[in-house]
This record gives structure tokens, C-alpha cells and sequence, in this order.
């Protein structure tokens, strides 16, 4: 199952890595896909079953905002 969320936040790759990261450590997420927009909201797509909570927990540590 493929998902998109919105997230606003993401300045660069350094960025990229960190979101990546945090959701690939879920255990239902195989993949993340991420098209870095620095000046508005990135669009991130997730390869697994995954809640928009679920996606606001694991970044919750972070500056990021889940938008949609």
C-alpha cells in the first residue's frame, strides 16, 4: 500500500535523511520516497500501512509539520 503525505518543514537532505529514517524504522513502513520542496511543503510518499499519527509520532522530535 503507497500513501502521500504533506509536510512542511524540510530545508534540505540533511532533512530528508532524518524523515526517512524516522519512518522507515516503523515496522510497517518498506519504503519512503520524498520530493523535497524547501520552500513549501515536501511530498512524501510511504510504502506501507501508516496513520497521518502515525506519521506525526515519529516525528514528533523534529521541527517538521504533517499537513495532510
Amino acid at each position: 500500500m503507497s500513501q502521500t503525505f504533506k509536510i512542511a518543514g524540510l530545508h534540505c537532505q540533511s532533512c530528508v535523511r532524518v524523515v526517512t529514517g524516522a519512518l522507515t524504522a516503523l515496522p510497517t513502513v518498506n519504503a519512503v520516497d520524498i520530493d523535497l520542496d524547501a520552500e513549501g511543503e515536501s511530498t512524501v510518499r510511504v510504502d506501507g500501512d501508516i496513520s497521518v499519527e502515525q506519521v506525526r509520532e515519529a516525528l514528533a522530535d523534529e521541527d517538521y509539520t504533517v499537513v495532510g
